[in-house]
């Protein structure tokens, strides 16, 4: 799992270096999807656009570091943002 991404990052963090600094970038197979100020701001980046797919999020200055969901690979927990409701007080 995202080793084709391990692998851009990999092939690429120079260049990612240079280009995004010390931002959170979001990679999707080969290509960088956005880049963020915190990682909160990346991982919501994420979810708007690749739903439940996997990406990888990380600085191009970090070292490397597994995180993994189960939940969510497995399909046990699904974030639907498309059904928000503005929050836990909207009743409605």
């Amino acid at each position: 799992m995202l080793e084709k991404e391990l692998n851009f990052l990999r092939n690429n963090k120079a260049k990612l270096l240079e280009q995004y600094g010390a931002k959170y970038i979001v990679i999707h197979g080969e290509e960088v999807g956005g880049a963020y100020e915190s990682m909160s701001e990346a991982l919501q980046g994420a979810a708007l656009m690749y739903g439940t797919s996997n990406v990888l999020i990380r600085r191009a200055t970090d070292a490397p570091v597994e995180i993994s969901i189960p939940a969510l690979t497995l399909g046990i927990l699904n974030a639907d943002v498309s059904h928000s409701d503005g929050g836990p007080a909207d009743n409605s």
